[in-house]
């Protein structure tokens, strides 16, 4: 079968100066809490930037999340200057009384930040339950407040234990003293762009980057099993039927500077066309995703960050 969408040049004069997609990425919705309670306001391209959202979904379930789970607040409050507090188990019962007890020490020392989770989350437009990141907050004696960009809403410890979780954890940011004092100071544009450079790099040859997609594409799936990849990437899409590939071209519009190339932002533009086909059925769109986006992460192997801010 062809693809329904060609994978010929698009001439640099068809390139958008800017491209936003209309869909919010879901760490959007708990680093807008988080940042919030510090008076920040955020930018969501710089956000997606910072927590590593450029990702490729894993072909074989295994239980995890698609987003990058505790790593992904890691690099969101590193890249932000903050310390970051972790806590993992295998218990909801022992993630609730831990997730309380620091809640109620940062209350203690300034005021409490929420913390950055992850937690089944129903899509409104169809039913389905994605496993997203949220922020818990709010915690009194018998729920917490549980915001993604689905809902935002107060659930009972009794409700949020009730998930089919393997792993529980919460990531709660420890933030600077200078973002503290100084909100309006707080500048995302320098953190992005370094961010988005090692994002780019992790992309082309982490295990859990393109090499990862690529390898199962050589196994030659079934049918089957790409029609269950499709499924799954439609649910963490979120909406989004270019699967970021929009929102990483704003990123580097916004953040790339120097490094955002003609043929890196072109790359990805196709690569956005060929998402859209892939989840409207066409199998082997698939394929040309992985020659494209290989061929727009090499021409990034060198990213060149700005000059420190004054």
């Amino acid at each position: 079968m062809e693809s329904a969408v060609s994978t010929s040049a698009i001439p640099t004069s068809a390139i958008p100066a800017s491209t936003t997609p209309a869909a919010p990425h879901p760490v959007v919705a708990p680093a807008q809490l988080v940042f919030g309670h510090l008076g920040i306001e955020i930018e969501p391209l710089a956000v997606c930037a910072m927590a590593s959202a450029f990702r490729y979904v894993r072909p074989i379930a295994d239980g995890r999340d698609e987003f990058g789970g505790l790593e992904a607040a890691f690099d969101l409050f590193e890249a932000a200057g903050f310390n970051c507090e972790q806590f993992r188990t295998a218990d909801s019962a022992q993630l609730l009384e831990a997730a309380r007890r620091e809640y109620a020490l940062t209350e203690r020392r300034w005021r409490a930040a929420p913390m950055y989770a992850i937690h089944p989350e129903t899509d409104p437009t169809t039913g389905s339950k994605v496993l997203l990141p949220v922020a818990l907050s709010e915690f009194d004696s018998a729920s917490v407040r549980v915001t993604s960009i689905y809902a935002d809403r107060p659930l009972s410890y009794r409700e949020l234990s009730s998930a089919s979780l393997t792993s529980w954890g919460y990531a709660a940011p420890v933030p600077s003293l200078r973002a503290i004092i100084a909100p309006s100071r707080f500048s995302f544009a320098r953190r992005a762009a370094r961010s988005l450079g090692l994002a780019l790099q992790r992309m082309r040859v982490a295990e859990d980057g393109l090499p990862m997609l690529s390898d199962w594409l050589a196994s030659h799936p079934s049918r089957g099993d790409v029609a269950a990849y499709r499924h799954r990437l439609r649910a963490v899409s979120c909406g989004d039927s270019t699967y970021g590939r929009t929102r990483l071209v704003a990123a580097l519009d916004t953040y790339g500077g120097a490094n955002a190339h003609d043929a890196t932002r072109l790359g990805f533009l196709r690569s956005a066309e060929l998402h859209r086909a892939f989840l409207d059925g066409d199998d082997t769109a698939l394929t040309a995703i992985v020659a494209v986006e290989r061929a727009a992460l090499e021409t990034v192997r060198v990213w060149r960050e700005a000059e420190p801010e004054s």
